[in-house]
């Protein structure tokens, strides 16, 4: 279940990512979650899974990522 402050800051990291990386940002949200595989870091996963999802959201110009 996610809090209200989890989705600000899912909203946050997605539109940094957006921000510094452009088209490429979902491609770097896919980094991260791959390296949290890596690690073992099963509740970091989740919190990226949803920055991947609503990097997608404000990259097809949905200017809301609520979910």
């Amino acid at each position: 279940m996610l809090f209200r402050s989890d989705k600000s800051q899912i909203e946050a990291a997605a539109r940094n990512l957006v921000r510094r990386f452009g088209e490429d940002a979902s491609h770097q949200a896919d980094i991260r979650i791959a390296e949290l595989e890596q690690h073992g870091e099963a509740d970091s996963l989740e919190f990226w899974h949803f920055v991947r999802d609503a990097v997608q959201c404000l990259l097809r110009g949905h200017g809301s990522t609520k979910h």
